[in-house]
């Protein structure tokens, strides 16, 4: 397992595959809440978040909207159905307003087939997904919803950065949002989060959420997992901008 959710980066492609992408590439407006793509549909366009941020979900009939991830400036998605042409897994809404570059399914597979530093690249961005995506199912299967969570703040402390031990998250996830995140509800983990809060491992106010010995949670995952090397969130600033 890891510690953090990888996000790729485009900026971390080769530049002559960026170069490619960005030449062939339309610019997209998208407003708030608008849905980009839907669960099932058969486009099979690339794209590349350029500003704004996006919600990767699923919406199960009759359940709980589950929250897959979320996507920021420089990230990709879309790919997989320009790769094997099937209908869209999971559905992105716009979080906020948006620009996106959209990339013909065809040219972007003519940029992976023609370029062998493309082809690793891309290689190594579907990897991530499947090491992010098995850590996912270990936690869903194996866990109980308290290590979930542990396990949720313990990547949003290793993507915000930890400085002396501590980090802090200055916009935090919504309980609902959290919830949704861990195959949960929002009753649940509003309970866990004021237990934390009560034995001193975090501290709350408003949006913003401080975890205060991340050493210490990284523990109790480990000791939910099993593991020895997994979840080493390494104590340092955060990358600026991030």
């Amino acid at each position: 397992m890891t510690g953090q959710d990888h996000a790729t980066d485009i900026a971390e492609a080769p530049a002559a595959m960026r170069e490619a992408m960005l030449r062939v590439g339309r610019t997209l407006g998208v407003r708030r809440g608008q849905m980009v793509l839907a669960t099932g549909s058969t486009s099979d366009d690339v794209y590349i978040v350029q500003a704004g941020r996006l919600r990767v979900t699923l919406y199960p009939m009759g359940g709980r909207e589950v929250i897959v991830r979320d996507l920021g400036s420089g990230q990709i998605f879309g790919e997989l159905a320009a790769i094997d042409a099937l209908p869209r897994s999971a559905s992105i809404v716009a979080i906020n307003d948006s620009s996106l570059i959209v990339i013909p399914a065809q040219m972007f597979r003519d940029i992976i087939s023609e370029n062998a530093e493309a082809a690793l690249w891309f290689a190594g961005h579907l990897t991530r997904q499947i090491r992010q995506l098995t850590d996912r199912i270990f936690e869903l299967s194996a866990m109980n919803v308290r290590g979930r969570l542990h396990c949720q703040l313990l990547r949003m402390c290793a993507n915000a950065g930890v400085i002396n031990n501590q980090a802090d998250i200055a916009v935090a996830p919504t309980h609902e949002h959290l919830a949704a995140l861990i195959g949960s509800h929002r009753e649940a983990v509003t309970r866990e989060l004021s237990y934390l809060a009560a034995i001193g491992l975090l501290e709350r106010s408003g949006r913003r959420l401080k975890i205060c010995d991340v050493g210490r949670l990284a523990n109790i995952v480990r000791e939910l997992t099993g593991e020895t090397s997994a979840f080493n969130v390494p104590d340092k600033p955060a990358e600026p901008g991030a």
